[in-house]
């Protein structure tokens, strides 16, 4: 059994009913709060709903919960000595993610600004 008190709040009642409402029209679907697979239920209407106000109160409803809502038929994360494996975005290389801007230091892309040499308040030039 989940853990059911973001549930609690008049914020998420009040959501889920507009939710309730929207998925009773959408799918004919009758949305019990009570319901012990409601989380399950939401999680799967999530992927099947085509409604953009539906699919953002379901997001809504997702962060007064503070995690996602799961059917169970995920993969399991990948761990890697009990922590998580970076997956690939495909966007970024890997090491632009780890340094960020600082990445053309470290691959020898860009010359690091070193602070020039004074000597008597002027540069000198090596």
């Amino acid at each position: 059994m989940t853990d059911h008190q973001w549930l609690m709040t008049s914020q998420a009642l009040n959501t889920l009913r507009k939710l309730r409402k929207r998925i009773q029209a959408e799918f004919g679907i009758n949305l019990r709060f009570s319901d012990f697979d409601f989380e399950i239920q939401l999680a799967d209407l999530k992927h099947r709903s085509k409604d953009t106000e539906s699919l953002a109160l379901i997001s809504r409803l997702e962060i007064l919960k503070g995690s996602p809502f799961l059917t169970g038929q995920e993969p399991p994360e990948r761990l890697y000595r009990g922590q998580k494996i970076m997956q690939k975005t495909g966007k970024k290389d890997i090491y632009e993610m780890i340094y960020g801007d600082e990445l053309a230091l470290h691959d020898g892309r860009g010359a690091p600004n070193l602070p020039l040499k004074m000597y008597r308040g002027l540069p000198i030039l090596n």
